[in-house]
């Protein structure tokens, strides 16, 4: 491409610029500060007639007044005017009057024209507005041409839209789908069709006049307030509202006109129902009765001006854009309001939130990550870290402390941080090495006081721990990390030994094999590591080395063994599970206290097999049963639950008498509830012993050996029932 060439393109889109902006800048002046009105209309759509009959109506109104601001507007409504009401003026020597004349509808616009006025609202609110009149054929979807662009442009900067449809074309589907279709495409460039519509709009039905049905103020506006909401409906459901309304159902030949034109402009009501609020259907007549007509001409009907003109609805669909413009305007300086502010606020956070991310979610956790990861690797225990390790850490939070962000905006943090990596920085293997000789210490507590020794574990081998002896393990374990050759690796190496031989020997108090270990244990690293154990070490060698092993005299054990000979005849004399499962349970458990597994071992195997047997009745077991007799005629129902909670029935719960074998499950302490049902008429009231005609509570620790007594109900009938296997039997007995 030559280089004049790309000049050329530069001039030519210089010029485009420069006259869109000119364009611009003169429709701004023409319009000022005002409000833009836009109607929409085809050509005989009555705009001309409307803007000329809206003046003068408004000349009388006293919620909406208007005044022309301009000389070509003033003639252009006066001409007008003259027209349609036939008037004229005659002038004598310094005399002029009014002259009576033909009347006749002005001739269509053939130019768009602005016209410039004021409207005062309610008598308070004042605004300028300027709308447009123009010939209609410029928004035919056919036309094409400068005269279509400047309307088209007009209606896309309107701030409101008055969408003017002739009833007369209602027979013509053609010229009625190319009209809507128009109004389509207006909508299309005011807003996509999947978005809100951003200014007021009304479908304004002119010249309803003609309409059956339609004769009065009353049925100028379709929507009335109480059924705004409808427009934000589908078209369907919007029309079967419309039509079942009081006002538009009382008059049927009315109803069937609303609905023809609803039906006419559905493709067009589709589009703006459910995308905006701010939307009015209006029926108006700029004659208030039907013209004469007189004749046609090319294209077009002519008709004459009634003789007497009484406009219905003029004022409204100008009176309501007007107000809902007024109202958008505010709302929008509201969003507009709201915007900014969630501008400021959204900036602020993003200016307050940097920093804080910044420190929080890196530089804060760089010196805490460093921290963790060395306390973890020694569970937490700071003193099994080697120096370099501890180092890591005081120049983490150093650098920290000394941070721009932390000095400027954290300060707080400061302090804090100091603190910690001084502490760090303080650290000295004196200290460590106070802290394990005072879990020794409580080590030598422990081996002094047999009451809080690890006790033995019935089912296994492992010992019964306290918390305390957890705690102390944890802690020796976790000096006994890190560097090996320390102080405090070696030294907690030494306990932890002397720990599990410990554990062992608490749990067998009276075996000398186990003791003796611990003795020579003791006397080995006293050997060994005299001159390198802390004061509280060389104290757990002495407490151990001190500990003598107890002998239990077999005068002693022979005396408890007799005792236990004489229980056996009264435990196995007395069938009461009272006796049996607590009362001989505790003589037994004194009389173990007293044997020597060395000497009576078969006695404490008999004892804990006792005892285990006896333990069972206190876990959930299962009882088989049957119901021997029950009086009269019925059934019952059986239900156990822990005590203070309710019994859960169910159909399973159903027990007849005489008929086969059922099974609960139950354990000492247990209440069993025992419903009955009579038998009734009506059988679907069962409730399965929720609503029963009787209920026995058996409350007892040992409830489950009541059920083998005589049960009694409260409506004076009886039970029996007895276990498969008698709960006597199944008590535990001692050998001998």
């Amino acid at each position: 491409m030559k280089i004049s060439k790309i000049f050329k393109i530069f001039k030519k889109g210089s010029k485009a610029a420069s006259s869109s902006k000119r364009k611009k800048a003169a429709d701004d002046k023409d319009r000022k500060s005002g409000l833009q009105i836009g109607v929409y209309g085809h050509d005989n759509s009555g705009k001309t007639v409307y803007f000329t009959v809206l003046n003068e109506d408004c000349k009388i109104s006293k919620n909406l007044q208007m005044s022309v601001t301009d000389n070509a507007t003033a003639g252009e409504f006066l001409s007008h005017y003259r027209s349609i009401w036939g008037l004229g003026t005659a002038s004598d020597v310094g005399t002029v009057v009014d002259t009576r004349g033909e009347q006749k509808f002005p001739a269509p616009s053939t130019v768009f024209r602005r016209l410039l006025f004021n409207a005062i609202i309610d008598q308070s609110k004042k605004v300028s507005v300027v709308t447009c009149d123009y010939s209609g054929k410029a928004v035919s979807i056919s036309k094409r041409g400068e005269e279509a662009e400047t309307v088209g442009d007009f209606m896309v900067g309107c701030d409101g839209l008055l969408f003017f449809y002739d009833p007369k074309i209602m027979g013509a589907d053609l010229e009625s789908q190319a009209h809507v279709a128009s109004f389509v495409n207006m909508l299309e460039k005011l807003a996509s069709l999947d978005s809100r519509l951003p200014i007021p709009i009304a479908l304004v039905i002119n010249k309803a006049d003609i309409l059956p049905g339609f004769s009065s103020d009353e049925q100028v506006v379709l929507v009335g307030p109480e059924d705004e909401y409808l427009v934000s409906e589908d078209f369907e459901l919007f029309l079967e509202k419309v039509l079942e309304s009081n006002r538009i159902a009382a008059n049927s030949a009315w109803a069937g006109t609303v609905r023809q034109v609803l039906v006419k402009l559905k493709d067009f009501l589709r589009v703006v129902l459910g995308r905006t609020l701010d939307f009015q259907i209006f029926f108006i007549s700029a004659t208030g009765q039907t013209p004469e007509k007189i004749g046609t001409d090319v294209g077009r009907s002519l008709y004459a001006p009634p003789p007497r003109m009484q406009p219905i609805g003029v004022k409204e669909p100008f009176y309501w854009l007007l107000n809902a413009i007024i109202r958008n305007k505010r709302v929008s300086k509201v969003r507009k309001l709201a915007k900014f502010t969630a501008l400021i606020s959204i900036l602020w956070i993003v200016a307050y939130s940097l920093p804080n991310i910044y420190h929080f979610h890196w530089l804060y956790k760089e010196p805490v990550r460093v921290e963790s990861e060395v306390l973890s690797a020694y569970n937490g225990n700071i003193y099994a870290a080697s120096n370099k390790e501890r180092r890591n850490i005081v120049d983490a939070y150093r650098n920290y402390e000394r941070s721009k962000t932390v000095r400027w905006i954290f300060k707080d943090f400061r302090g804090p941080a100091r603190r910690i990596f001084e502490a760090y920085g303080k650290f000295n293997l004196a200290d460590a090495e106070k802290s394990l000789d005072q879990k020794i210490s409580d080590f030598v507590n422990i081996v002094e006081n047999t009451v809080i020794w690890p006790t033995a574990n019935p089912v296994d081998t492992i010992p019964i721990l306290s918390d305390e002896h957890k705690a102390l393990i944890t802690a020796l374990e976790d000096y006994h990390r890190g560097d090996s050759t320390s102080v405090l690796y070696t030294r907690s190496g030494r306990v932890l030994d002397i720990w599990a031989l410990f554990t062992a020997g608490a749990q067998n108090p009276d075996s000398t094999e186990i003791w003796q270990t611990i003795q020579r244990k003791v006397e080995t690293d006293l050997g060994l590591y005299a001159d390198r154990m802390s004061k509280a070490e060389k104290a757990l060698c002495a407490a151990l080395s001190e500990r003598k092993v107890v002998t239990v005299k077999k005068k002693e054990s022979k005396k408890a063994a007799f005792a236990l000979d004489d229980l056996i005849a009264e435990i196995n004399g007395d069938s009461s599970p009272g006796y049996r499962l607590k009362t001989a349970v505790d003589k037994l458990k004194g009389i173990r206290s007293s044997l020597s597994s060395d000497v009576d071992r078969a006695s404490i195997q008999k004892i804990d097999k006792y005892l285990s047997r006896a333990n069972a009745w206190f876990k959930k077991r299962t009882y088989s049963y049957k119901v021997e007799s029950l009086s009269g005629e019925g059934h019952l129902h059986v239900a156990v639950a822990s005590s203070g909670q309710d019994p859960v029935w169910s159909d399973s719960t159903q027990i007849l008498a005489r008929y086969g074998e059922y099974k609960l499950e139950w354990k000492a302490g247990d209440v069993i509830y025992i419903a009955i049902d009579t038998l009734h008429n009506d059988r679907h009231k069962e409730r399965w012993g929720e609503d029963s005609d009787g209920l026995a509570m058996l409350k007892g620790k040992y409830s489950i050996f009541e059920m083998e007594q005589e049960i009694k109900f409260d409506i004076n009938r009886t039970a029996t029932i007895r276990f498969t296997t008698g709960l006597a039997d199944r008590l535990p007995v001692l050998k001998k």
